[in-house]
């Protein structure tokens, strides 16, 4: 049964070949709309910021000064992972990078209106979309290969699962079927088929035909099939491995061909590669493998892909519970697309609370506890001025003062021993503390 995948000749075939789920095709959905709108709006943050005489200082006291008047409040906390994001994602865009944070909260907090994400439902959408994607592939390599399949004939599109063949079953003439099989077992088209029949059967779907086992066992033979050109169902198993008829150990078969797809890789990285595969074949030498039900199916029929025995379909005609899905959890519902989406209903928006949006927007604002402020950056300058630090000038430091144990952290000083002398001698500083007690956790930056 040593099935190779070849190139059927065919001097007059089209070179168009299935090609899955590439970068050019990838779903974009609500979420990657908002990442987009994320990267806009941080670049208009990034315009701004460029717009003070130093953007990295500018940047730096509008999230960790309070008394700077573009301080930026957000959420009310010091080291909030929302501040950290915010002030990482700015610094990175002026370096001429994007965003590394992308959040709902913080395109929300700028006043921004957001649409509610439910993972599980885009991971189904991910799916109707990579259906209608594969629709379009299968039915273009079959026009330009002059193939022409009876409007309302269902067909079945089977996968071997040891050598990802496809054969075809249905009430169509041999010579069709032939011709069907030839153009879908060409080169790679085979492969990205079956990989698209097992990705819309995996996890989520809930299939009666496919299940994480028969996994485990599609990939093991996928990877002896395409290093050795082998069925593993010719294999013996014995001895905790798979042995070819001339007695070779597979796993030593199949070890150049990982070495060589991996050759950009570490030794270690290599390494790991065999030894997962080495598992698995121990696993099923051991267990044995499936030689019934050894199949994936497909449903075909006026040029749409159609899943079967299982929970969750994808197929156009199959996939209307998405819509009854998105109105239930709430969320916006949408018609979906090869090329995108289109709002269809619009679910709740996400909720932050006002008062939190509110204090994200404003900027520092005088008010009675500003003198006391004042108070405590000339102490702190008194206090830099009496004790002099070997701290290189221009060096930024910022101090947190910690309610409970009545203590000030200072930090930014690159020298461990000098750093240690300054938070020794800063707590040494009852005067310091006594200030930035009665403003319970207020913090400062002071520029060396």
């Amino acid at each position: 049964m040593n099935i190779a995948r070849i190139t059927v000749t065919n001097s007059g075939s089209s070179p168009y070949k299935l090609e899955g789920r590439t970068a050019k095709n990838l779903y974009k959905g609500p979420s990657g709309e908002l990442k987009d709108k994320i990267d806009k709006m941080y670049a208009e943050i990034n315009r701004q910021n460029k717009s003070f005489a130093d953007p990295k200082e500018h940047i730096r006291r509008k999230y960790f000064d309070k008394t700077y008047a573009h301080y930026r409040v957000l959420d009310g906390k010091y080291l909030s992972a929302d501040r950290m994001n915010a002030y990482q994602n700015e610094m990175d865009v002026l370096d001429g990078g994007n965003p590394i944070f992308y959040s709902v909260e913080d395109y929300k907090y700028y006043g921004n209106e957001v649409p509610r994400i439910h993972g599980e439902i885009e991971s189904y959408r991910s799916r109707i979309h990579d259906r209608l994607n594969m629709d379009f592939q299968v039915s273009k390599l079959f026009k330009e290969n002059g193939i022409y399949i009876p409007n309302d004939v269902p067909l079945i599109f089977r996968s071997d699962l040891y050598t990802q063949r496809i054969s075809v079953l249905g009430n169509i003439d041999d010579a069709l079927k032939q011709d069907i099989e030839n153009i879908l077992n060409q080169d790679q088209n085979s492969f990205v088929l079956s990989l698209h029949m097992v990705q819309s059967s995996s996890g989520i779907s809930l299939s009666q035909q496919y299940d994480p086992e028969k996994s485990r066992l599609w990939n093991l033979a996928d990877k002896i099939f395409k290093y050795t050109g082998l069925d593993m169902r010719d294999l013996e198993a014995r001895d905790g491995s798979f042995f070819t008829k001339d007695g070779e150990d597979i796993l030593v078969k199949i070890s150049e061909g990982v070495k060589e797809a991996t050759k950009g890789n570490t030794k270690k990285e290599q390494r790991d590669v065999l030894g997962l595969l080495g598992l698995d074949i121990k696993y099923f030498s051991k267990k044995g493998i499936l030689k019934e039900n050894d199949f994936i199916d497909i449903g075909f029929q006026n040029g749409h892909l159609m899943d079967m025995h299982q929970k969750y379909k994808y197929g156009v005609g199959q996939n209307d519970w998405i819509h009854d899905m998105a109105r239930e959890k709430g969320v916006d519902d949408y018609e979906l697309s090869k090329d995108g989406i289109k709002l269809i209903d619009k679910g709740k928006s996400f909720f932050v609370d006002s008062k939190k949006v509110h204090a994200y927007q404003n900027t520092y604002q005088q008010n009675e506890n500003l003198p006391q402020k004042f108070d405590v950056k000339k102490a702190l300058d008194d206090f830099f001025s009496k004790n002099l630090f070997d701290i290189p000038i221009g060096t930024n430091l910022n101090i947190l003062y910690e309610k409970i144990p009545n203590q000030l952290f200072v930090y930014g000083i690159q020298n461990s021993v000098i750093s240690e002398m300054v938070n020794t001698s800063i707590n040494k500083d009852k005067g310091l503390l006594n200030l930035f007690s009665q403003l319970s956790t207020m913090n400062f930056s002071v520029k060396i």
